[in-house]
């Protein structure tokens, strides 16, 4: 989710000096990937599919916040003994893959994983904090809701992917929205109906050097079936005598099963949990910005004057103001929620965020069975688009797949293209596989064209048309 924070800076220095500009349409989808096998197969796929998030990720995170290798290794030999088994063997695998399928040299991709993955903590040790989030969730007679709004550096929007996991040690099948390469989970739903959305949390009193609490998410996610179940996990860290890390987390999760819902407050040595309380007859509610409680962890006067806090009290206050004032609770209340501006125009008070150092740049929406999203300000997105994505979270979608091969051999790493021709403005793509086979998740309906290319091959393009009710098959076979 943070891969915005860094990569942000690299997209404002780029701009720096140009001309203003008509601003662009909001980013229109991200890919959708399935992983699948062991918690290392895992790593050496993601390592595959996203070799360039990982390493452009690591670059920035080295040359504009000086994160270097040494740092990030005594970072990670401090935190190992609490890091989980499976998760250590998702980084090995990410590393393992950096290597075996693009020949990064074994000890710099290793660093390049671990910078990747801790540069969030060093970052926030360093009291470089991040710029923020609002999430709610409420259960009324029209159902049940966990809602988000991401925010992050300008121009950040659409950097992130969709991912299937799929393990096969018994661990829980899981839907995670997130930047490609980190072994954290940031916003995501598993196949017990548990959903959890990630905001950073300020201050964190006493922070000291811990286990990220997004590797903690990520176990949650893979572990636990029930709201309770995830709640004792959190605290069991601590009971054992654990930390979390520098970047203190406000958690709002949310057990469809049953609608609970709580908040978890998370600092490196203390946690508060809130569950969702009744804010009309019949309407349960809980949300969270970026400040903690303040018989919690109370921001001091000069941490007040931060326009990032300003912006997270600010952002709590509408959000309570609205919903205690609404009639209905329904998936059109979140989307009015998420897009709260000021006459049109998103602030740095609003929800829908807009300021000179941040706005928003991805909003989900998790229902029982289904993952609505849309990237930048969601008040942009659907004036432009007319309506988000959207997903199912416990099945992927099949839409397109097929054979690359060339001259009959099974060809891998080739770069498959879809292009939207019913909407033009929808485009995604993918690699085919070590095995030469290739998958298009959850396209919506039309015709696209699908193109192949890969270096030293002649390209190849041919249209077809998608339909969510069947799988569509195209193969290809290139003449060189």
């Amino acid at each position: 989710m943070k891969r915005a924070l860094v990569i942000g800076l690299t997209i404002t220095l780029l701009a720096a000096g140009c001309g203003r500009q008509e601003k662009p349409a909001p980013p229109r989808m991200i890919p959708s990937c399935v992983l699948t096998g062991s918690w290392y197969e895992i790593g050496r796929q993601t390592a595959y599919y996203f070799p360039g998030s990982i390493l452009s990720g690591a670059l920035i995170f080295r040359l504009f916040l000086k994160v270097g290798a040494k740092e990030a290794q005594a970072y990670y030999a401090q935190i190992e003994p609490w890091v989980q088994e499976d998760i250590r063997e998702q980084l090995r695998g990410m590393a393992d893959g950096l290597e075996q399928y693009w020949h990064v040299p074994k000890g710099l991709a290793r660093d390049l994983v671990l910078i990747w993955n801790l540069g969030i903590e060093i970052n926030a040790r360093d009291k470089n904090s991040a710029a923020g989030c609002t999430a709610f969730a409420f259960h009324s007679t029209s159902g049940t809701y966990l809602a988000h709004n991401t925010d992050n550096r300008p121009g950040t929007g659409g950097m992130g992917s969709a991912f299937y996991y799929r393990p096969d040690n018994g661990d829980r099948n899981f839907l995670s929205f997130f930047a490609p390469g980190f072994a954290g989970v940031g916003i995501g739903m598993n196949d017990s109906g548990l959903a959890i959305t990630y905001n950073v949390g300020r201050p964190n009193k006493d922070a000291a050097t811990g286990l990220p609490g997004i590797f903690m998410a990520r176990q949650i996610m893979a572990k636990c079936a029930t709201l309770g179940e995830s709640l004792s996990m959190f605290k069991e860290h601590l009971d054992k005598g654990g930390r979390y890390g520098h970047g203190g987390l406000n958690f709002l999760l949310v057990d469809f099963k049953d609608s609970s819902m709580a908040r978890v407050q998370l600092c490196s040595g203390d946690i508060r949990i809130t569950r969702g309380s009744e804010i009309k007859p019949g309407v349960m509610f809980e949300g969270c910005s970026n400040h903690f409680d303040d018989d919690f962890a109370p921001l001091s006067e000069t941490q007040m004057a931060d326009p990032l806090n300003i912006s997270s009290r600010q952002r709590m206050h509408r959000l309570l103001e609205l919903a205690q004032s609404l009639e209905t609770y329904d998936l059109q209340t979140c989307w009015n929620i998420l897009t709260d501006s000021e006459d049109g125009l998103p602030s740095n008070t609003t929800i829908c965020r807009r300021c000179d150092f941040s706005e928003t740049t991805m909003t989900n929406i998790f229902t029982a069975d289904t993952a609505f999203y849309s990237l930048g300000l969601p008040c942009e997105y659907l004036a432009h688009y007319g309506a988000p994505l959207q997903m199912p979270v416990n099945v992927p979608r099949i839409s397109i797949s097929g054979c690359i091969k060339a001259r009959g051999t099974e060809l891998a790493r080739a770069r498959v293209v879809a292009q939207g021709i019913t909407d033009t403005t929808i485009r995604t793509e993918t690699l085919s596989a070590p095995d030469g086979t290739y998958t298009l998740y959850n396209l919506p309906d039309g015709v696209y064209r699908i193109t192949v290319k890969k270096f030293f091959h002649t390209g190849e393009s041919a249209y077809i048309t998608c339909a969510s009710t069947e799988p569509q098959k195209l193969d290809f076979d290139l003449l060189l």
